[in-house]
């Protein structure tokens, strides 16, 4: 399900593509970005003059009016600074719509440095003042672990109302968080919160475990065909009809062929489905063990729904017979489903010295997925001696051979462990590419080049946009990467402390 409201104001360059809000099937609740508001107040653009002069004297909704020309180029040359200028005087004087729109600024760095501490309470004055948007982001604020501890019954309050002022995703949402057991609760409960939290912290106890990511399967929602192909759907706008994918999929090659080639370049969603379709037999002839393949593969870039799929399917009856056998005959890719079960701890039935020579064997054959195995271990240190070159000799082999995934692995080599980036253009681009792919690594990749300032220029908040899209779709690595980013930010201040 999807959830969107756009802009009421033209696009500039100053603004990122408008996203839309969405309940992904695994949890995750998007805080929005480019959800500008316009108030309904009309000026044409010869009363300039008389805007400015009207927003000198103290008038709030002129001082906004002002912000949303600048922010636009309406009357007066696009600029941010100005625009976050004018919104912030109006915001003084706690006009709600320009409350909401200067957390909107805050939180994508618009015109004044990202930060989100700031946003959150300004979108929380702006609640205060009976915004209804400002009601609905408060709440998302809610369902993550990042600015504010995650509190489904807190976020439930603000979202409900929302919902009661019309706000049709809030009315979506709020079904959403029933499903997760959200418990109703009063004013009285929210506004003891910061106090509650005072004594929790006081106590050492943390009340707070869970993260706005859940890296397990949802036990609320089962894993069905659906559901994955709609996680593809989804990532890719190119899909742009997902109500006749589902029936059309069975008869298109084209979209079969769309979908391999996303899985190329390292897409969790891509090879998770591939994997349930060599499972069921959709489309393809059943094959468990390439099922596993693409399973295995899955998992290596942090796919939890893959994992929880694997673990399903090596518990069939006779599947490790069945992989015994083909490894026996020297199948590669069963050689490289064996190994991949030891890594990942599903399976202990061999040694890991025993993995290892599988792997390497598959990999001498020029199988991709064992040569991209193979340099994760030699990198990592996983089972194999770590050795940063044999690893970047084995992606550059298999990028050789073809696949993408290992372009981008060599690619976030250089940015980790190279004193010199070599062909910087080039490498961005690739990222860019990448990412258009459904590569999940080319997203971390380019949150990387601007939180780092590689590459690109510095940029946090673009940093956490690239992070933040790659922690919904299950990367750790992503959301340990904000929950650095947030916490080297975060104020000393009760309100903003997140345990574990």
């Amino acid at each position: 399900m999807v959830f969107t409201f756009g802009f009421t104001v033209a696009q500039t360059r100053a603004q990122d593509s408008t996203k839309s809000l969405a309940i992904r099937p695994n949890n995750f609740f998007h805080i929005p970005l480019t959800l500008f508001y316009q108030s309904d107040v009309s000026y044409t653009l010869y009363e300039n003059f008389m805007l400015i002069r009207k927003a000198n004297t103290g008038d709030a909704q002129a001082a906004h009016e002002i912000g949303v020309r600048y922010l636009v180029g309406h009357g007066f040359d696009a600029d941010t600074v100005q625009s976050y200028y004018w919104i912030e005087k109006a915001a003084e004087k706690k006009l709600p719509v320009a409350l909401y729109n200067l957390g909107i600024f805050q939180n994508n760095g618009w015109g004044t440095e990202w930060n989100p501490y700031k946003a959150f309470d300004n979108f929380y004055a702006a609640s205060e003042e009976g915004f209804p948007l400002g009601n609905y982001v408060t709440g998302l604020f809610f369902t993550e672990n990042l600015v504010v501890p995650r509190d489904l019954s807190i976020a439930s309050y603000f979202i409900k109302k929302a919902a009661d002022q019309n706000v049709e995703q809030a009315k979506e949402l709020l079904k959403e968080l029933k499903k997760r057991n959200a418990v109703e609760v009063d004013s009285v409960y929210v506004s003891s919160f910061f106090k509650r939290r005072d004594e929790a912290v006081s106590k050492k106890k943390n009340s707070f475990a869970l993260s706005f990511l859940d890296f397990t399967a949802d036990s609320a929602t089962a894993i069905d065909d659906s559901t994955l192909l709609f996680d593809v759907v989804h990532e890719k706008e190119n899909f742009s009809d997902e109500r006749t994918l589902s029936s059309t999929l069975k008869n298109d090659s084209t979209l079969i062929n769309k979908i391999l080639e996303e899985a190329n370049w390292g897409s969790p969603e891509a090879l998770t489905l591939l994997g349930r379709y060599y499972e069921k037999g959709v489309q393809v002839k059943k094959h468990e063990i390439t099922a596993a393949s693409y399973y295995s593969r899955a998992v290596r870039v942090e796919s939890f729904k893959a994992a929880r799929l694997l673990f399903d399917l090596i518990k069939s009856p006779n599947f490790f017979t069945h992989l015994k056998k083909e490894v026996e005959k020297g199948t590669a890719e069963a050689q490289f489903v064996w190994s991949s079960l030891i890594a990942q701890q599903f399976d202990n039935q061999i040694t890991g010295n025993d993995a290892l020579k599988f792997l390497q064997e598959a990999a001498r054959k020029n199988h991709l997925p064992s040569l991209i195995e193979l340099g994760n271990w030699s990198v990592g240190g996983i089972i194999a001696n770590k050795n940063i070159e044999t690893g970047r000799e084995l992606w550059q082999h298999a990028a050789q051979l073809g696949n993408k995934e290992a372009e981008i692995r060599l690619g976030l080599l250089q940015l980790l462990n190279d004193d010199e980036i070599q062909n910087k253009n080039e490498l961005y681009q690739t990222f860019l590419i990448g990412e258009g792919e459904g590569s999940i690594l080319a997203q971390t990749a380019l949150g990387i080049c601007f939180e780092k300032g590689i590459i690109v220029k510095k940029d946090l908040a673009k940093a956490v946009t690239y992070y933040r899209k790659s922690a919904f779709r299950g990367s750790q690595n992503a959301f340990s990467a904000l929950k650095r980013i947030y916490d080297n930010l975060r104020p000393n201040d009760s309100r903003f402390i997140v345990t574990e």
